[in-house]
Formats: C-alpha cells, structure tokens, sequence
C-alpha cells in the first residue's frame, strides 16, 4: 500500500515536473537567454570546450550536461527542455521525500511539491545556470540535514559533491551555500565532539579539487585561464555589485519583493522551541537560506526565481503542527493550504502564463510563428518575442533569410549573435571566442576591467587559430561587439539584410 503510493506520488510529480515545463517553457522566446546554453553545448561534441576555446564567466557545467543531452538524443528543441524537466522532476520529488522526512503527511508533501514543481524550472523552461546553482545547493542542503540525523559520511560527500556542481554552474548563490555548509559541519563536528565531519569532508573535497585539476589538464585548460574566467573576473563584477547592495535596501526589498518569505520567516521564528533541537535546527537552516537566497537574487539582478521555495516553507511550517496535536491547528493547516494555493496561483500566473520571466508579460501570445519554419532543430516552439505582433512575420523572414545565406558561407566565419541556435542549424564548423555578447560588463571585461587587455589576448588567440577571414554580426548585436578587440579599423562591413552584416577582416592580426 505504502509502495503503491509513492510510486502514484512520483508518478503525479513526474508528469507536473514535465508537462508544466515543456508546455510552459515552449511559449516564447527571450533569445539570450532562451538560447544561452544551445549552440555552446552542441559545440562541445564538435570538440569546442569552454574557457579553452570559448570565454565564459559561468555555467560550463550546464554546457557540458548539455552537451550529453545532445550527443545521445539529437539536437533539437524537445531535448533542449528534457535537460531541464528532468533536474525540474528531481528537485521537485526530492523536496517531497525532504518534507515526509521531516514528518509532514504525504499527501500534503505531494501537494507543496506539485507546487515546487510548477514555479521552478517552468518559468524558464529551458536550461538555465542560476536554476542549476540553486537546485545542486538546496539538494546539498537536504543531503546534509539527513547526513546530521544518520551521521552517514556518504551523505556528506554527497552534499559536498553537489555544492561542487552548483558552483560549477554558477558561483551565486552557490559560493554562499558552500561557506553556510562549510560552518555547519563544523558545528556539528563540535557538537558531538567528533572531528570526523571535518576530516572526511576536508579529505573527499580535496578529492574534488584533484579531480577537476585532472579533468581540466585532460582537457588541455590551462589553469590561469580557468581562475582568471570563473574565479578573478566574476569575483571583479560582484565586488562591484556588491558595493551597491546597501542594507537598507536589503531589508525593503523584504517588504516590498520578498513579503511572503518575510512571513513565513516570521511564523518559523515563532514555532521555534529551544527545547526541541528538531524545531530549533531546521527552522534556522531554512531562515538562512531564505537570507542567502534573497541576497542573491539582489546580488544577480535578474528576473526573481526563488518564489518555489515559498511552498517548502509553508511545508515546512506545516510539519511542525503536524507534531503538536492541537485542535486549534485544523484552521492554521487551512490558512497555510489557503496561503500556497493563492502563492501557487499568483506566480504561475505571472511567471508561467504571462512569462515574466523572458520579459513577455506585456506580448500577446495568441500570434507565434512555428519554429520549425525558422529552424529545423526547432519543432514544438512557438516563436514570438518582446516585438510587437505587426513586426513577427518581418523578424522570421529576416531570420529565414540570414539562414539561408550563412549556409552558403564556406569561408572561415565566426557568427555572432543572440539567436544561439543558428550555428547549430547551418552546421558551422566554428564558434564565437566569446559565449554571451552583452555590453554591461558581465558576460566578458569592458575596457575599464583590469582583464580587459587578457580578455583581448584570448579573442584574438582564438581568432587566429581558427583561421577568421569573416565575422558575421545579426541585429541586435552589431560591430561593437567585437571592434574594440582591434587596434585599427581592418575590416570591411557589408549589409546582407536589415539584420544581417558581413565583416571582412583585411590584415587583423599583421604584426
């Protein structure tokens, strides 16, 4: 009976996690970050790596799981979103089993994690580095409260292992999981007057490092670029943010942004009980992560993704009644059922139904283009973006049209673009020294980094090796993306169409 019902309970989260995410996810197109890890992950099977052949401040762990997608399924849309539905089903089963563990019945487990399920990964729908940064960290976290009640080494590793992949995936909020974890095992290492925490995770972690020492040499990544692209440069941008985030602007944005979290961060301080160590422990673990999850969505200033923790909260703040037996809790179980029912409802709105998140709230989505008529790896999108409906059918032709000609380039040519499916969909054979081209400083140095002069070595270096003779920019990205990296005006542009423009390099690289 008890087995019948799991199996229904993962069964029903299987298919939220999956349908919500592929329907969902496949309405829309915000280009760089709808496509941001589509063409990169693709190349990696063509013998491209990131930080060796392409700079990337972030999240070459979501193009290498990617990568596996493709080499295995095919190129193309529907396995695009599989990457992602599949970390969308674990996370969500996961806080499932989290929430019966910490004494919550299972059908209401099942209903906070259905709700897990349809804020996290739909919203985006697609493979995403900061979902990924925070899914590894909050299964660490889960991994290391069971490891404390156990006392199981392998559970430790466990959440060290996986506090590795956030961080592989993006450094915020992983590196703040990683220093709340690292203080924890220490305090329970003193706890139980037993060091064993600290040597068997200082040990496996060592392990770690090793490993992605080995892997890296393996892959002919030097390590100075490694540190410089994912370690100095990014720590250089959140310094900068960072200096901005006054804490009176931490705590409004709790009020205004964060209200739900700032309540039910209240109702966990109130069921705390100094007398029950359970009450005690996870209701402040789960306050810090409220903290340093609020904290960086602040840090990362992008469009809010946190809201799916609001219904573990509520999860959580429901096991604790289930323990006391009251009859006064009957009305506060309604409230909180209540509470994530109108939470559930409000951001599936916002974030799901009028996509939010890709900054499509105000579009129509009643007009799309099919995206297989643009590309053929893109069957089961429906394409439209942040142009009005009068202009769709000009941008598809437009795309259609660049398609149609970069196909007919045979020369050496780097493409650079937002649309990041087109390299795959004309089967280019090279790919942009630079993953991400935005001019806010985040995806590569402007001039006023100090590693703006290596970020300029490397492009060139890259340049070179492939042999570059073209560079092709399409609208919004033009010249300005990469005319900074030359000391004279060597090239020579040519308009191929309203969004497509030629840049011939004539003696770059003379010496």
């Amino acid at each position: 009976m008890i087995k019948g019902r799991e199996y229904l309970s993962a069964l029903l989260i299987f298919l939220s996690s999956f349908l919500s995410n592929y329907y969902f996810g496949s309405i829309g197109v915000f280009p760089i970050d709808t496509f941001a890890f589509f063409d990169s992950a693709n190349f990696i099977n063509n013998g491209f790596l990131p930080i060796r052949d392409y700079w990337t401040a972030n999240g070459f762990l979501v193009d290498l799981i990617q990568s596996v997608f493709f080499k295995f399924f095919g190129v193309n849309w529907y396995v695009y979103l599989l990457h992602s539905s599949i970390l969308n089903f674990i996370f969500s089963f996961y806080t499932y089993k989290f929430l019966q563990n910490e004494g919550l019945e299972y059908k209401y487990a099942l209903f906070y994690s259905l709700s897990v399920s349809l804020l996290l990964y739909p919203p985006v729908g697609v493979p995403f580095s900061d979902h990924h940064s925070i899914i590894f960290s909050l299964l660490s976290i889960f991994a290391i409260i069971s490891a404390s009640k156990n006392n199981s080494y392998l559970l430790i590793c466990l959440s060290i292992m996986l506090l590795v992949l956030a961080f592989l995936s993006k450094q915020i909020p992983a590196a703040f999981f990683i220093i709340f974890t690292s203080l924890y095992i220490i305090y329970q290492s003193i706890m139980n007057k037993n060091l064993n925490w600290i040597y068997v995770s200082s040990l496996f972690s060592f392990i770690l490092i090793l490993i992605i020492y080995f892997l890296l040499t393996a892959g002919k990544i030097e390590i100075k670029n490694f540190l410089i692209q994912y370690f100095y440069f990014p720590i250089s941008i959140g310094a900068n943010r960072s200096g901005g985030l006054e804490l009176k602007y931490y705590l409004m944005s709790f009020i205004k942004e964060f209200k739900f979290f700032f309540l039910l961060m209240i109702l966990m301080i109130y069921q705390i009980n100094l007398k029950n160590i359970k009450y005690l422990k996870i209701n402040i673990i789960f306050i810090i992560i409220v903290l340093i999850s609020v904290l960086s969505q602040n840090l990362i200033k992008n469009q809010i993704i946190i809201f799916f923790l609001l219904p573990i909260l509520i999860g959580l703040v429901h096991s604790k009644l289930n323990l006391v037996k009251e009859k006064k809790n009957i009305f506060f179980i309604i409230f909180l059922i209540s509470l994530n029912l109108f939470i559930t409802a409000k951001y599936h709105e916002r974030f799901n139904i009028d996509r939010k998140f890709m900054d499509l709230q105000n579009i129509s989505k009643s007009s799309y283009e099919n995206g297989s008529d643009i590309s053929s790896k893109l069957k089961g999108l429906k394409w439209f973006t942040t142009l009005n409906s009068s202009t769709l059918n000009v941008e598809t032709m437009l795309l259609k049209d660049t398609i149609k000609y970069l196909k007919k380039n045979n020369t050496n040519s780097v493409i650079i673009t937002v649309y990041q499916f087109i390299n795959s969909e004309i089967n280019s054979k090279i790919y942009s020294p630079n993953r991400w081209y935005t001019d806010d400083g985040v995806s590569y140095p402007l001039k006023d980094s100090k590693y703006f002069d290596y970020y300029v070595n490397f492009y060139k270096k890259k340049l070179i090796e492939k042999n570059v003779t073209k560079i092709f920019t399409i609208s919004p990205i033009d010249e300005k993306s990469f005319n900074f990296i030359f000391t004279n005006n060597c090239y020579e542009t040519t308009k191929i169409n309203q969004i497509l423009l030629k840049h011939e390099l004539v003696n770059c690289f003379a010496k």
